[in-house]
C-alpha cells in the first residue's frame, strides 16, 4: 500500500488564511471610506472688549490742553488673544508683519486647556510698529480714541487718534465680565516674544503713559462730551464677536475740571 505524503501543517494554515482574507475582501465594498481622523480641531477664537475710559483729567503742557485717561482691553473669548512678529509678508520700513495665533480645541471639550490645546491656526494680522524707546514691536492700530459731542456724533467729532500697543496681561477683568481661572501668561514684551492677553485678563494703559491723551482744540468750549475707545479698528484680529469692540464714557468739561455723566447720553455710532 502506497501512502501519500502528508501536507505540512504550515501549508494548511496558509491556505485557510487565504480563504478567510478572500471572504473578507468580497464582503466589504471596495469603495468603503475610512473614518476621517485628519480633520483639524475647532478653533478657540478670542474676543476683545473695551473697558470704559477711567481717570479722566485735563493736563496743560506747552500751551496745549490734553484730555488724559486710562484705557483697558479685556480678553473674554474662548481662547486668548495672541500675535507674533514675523517676516511672512512685507511691511513698510520700521514695521514688521504679525500673525494672529488661534489655539485649537484638541480635546474637544469646548474650553481652552493651556497644557492640551497647543495646536494653532495662523492668519495675517497686519503690520507691527517698532517702538525704539521700548525696544519692541507694538500691535499697530490696537485702539482708536475719539471725542465727540453728546447726541450728535456724526457732526461733531472733536479729536481722535490711533494707538499701537504691546499686548500683555495687566490685571484681572472686572467681576461683571465673568470669573476666569487662567494664570497670567503674557508678561513684559521683547523684540520677538509673542504678545497677547490671556482669557480673563485686561491690558491696562494708565492715564500718565505716553499716548494716553488727546490734544484738545484751542477753542473747545465747555459742555457735555463723549470719549469712545474702539479696539482693533481695522479688524485685523479674528474674534467671536466683532460688534462689542467699543466703549463710551460721557463727561462734562468746565474749564479744566471733568465730571462724569450718564453714558446713555452718548450715541453708539459715529
Amino acid at each position: 500500500m502506497v501512502q501519500r505524503p502528508r501536507t505540512p501543517l504550515v501549508l494548511l494554515l496558509a491556505g485557510a488564511l487565504g480563504v478567510l482574507v478572500t471572504a473578507l475582501l468580497t464582503a466589504v465594498p471596495a469603495t468603503a471610506e475610512e473614518p476621517d481622523d485628519q480633520a483639524e480641531p475647532e478653533r478657540l477664537l478670542p474676543n476683545l472688549k473695551v473697558l470704559r475710559a477711567a481717570d479722566l483729567y485735563i493736563s496743560r503742557s506747552g500751551g496745549q490742553r490734553k484730555l488724559r485717561f486710562e484705557s483697558g482691553l479685556a480678553s473674554v473669548g474662548d481662547g486668548p488673544v495672541e500675535v507674533r512678529p514675523n517676516r511672512a509678508k512685507t511691511c513698510p520700513e520700521g514695521k514688521q508683519h504679525s500673525s494672529q495665533y488661534i489655539y485649537r480645541d484638541v480635546n474637544a471639550n469646548g474650553r481652552y486647556d493651556v497644557a492640551i490645546d497647543t495646536r494653532t491656526a495662523r492668519r495675517s494680522a497686519g503690520c507691527m510698529l517698532f517702538h525704539p524707546y521700548h525696544d519692541h514691536w507694538h500691535f499697530e492700530a490696537a485702539s482708536k480714541y475719539t471725542i465727540f459731542k453728546a447726541k450728535r456724533p456724526e457732526l461733531s467729532k472733536v479729536a481722535q487718534r490711533k494707538m499701537s500697543f504691546c499686548l500683555r496681561d495687566s490685571r484681572r477683568v472686572p467681576k461683571h465680565m465673568g470669573v476666569f481661572d487662567y494664570a497670567e501668561r503674557y508678561g513684559a514684551c521683547s523684540r520677538n516674544s509673542p504678545q497677547g492677553i490671556s482669557i480673563g485678563w485686561v491690558d491696562v494703559y494708565q492715564s500718565y503713559l505716553a499716548g494716553q491723551a488727546i490734544v484738545l482744540p484751542p477753542r473747545m468750549q465747555d459742555g457735555l462730551y463723549c470719549l469712545r475707545i474702539k479696539v482693533d479698528p481695522r479688524d485685523q484680529l479674528l474674534e467671536t464677536d466683532e460688534n462689542d469692540n467699543s466703549s463710551v464714557r460721557a463727561f462734562f468739561m468746565r474749564g479744566d475740571r471733568i465730571s462724569y455723566r450718564d453714558s446713555a447720553k452718548c450715541h453708539s455710532r459715529g
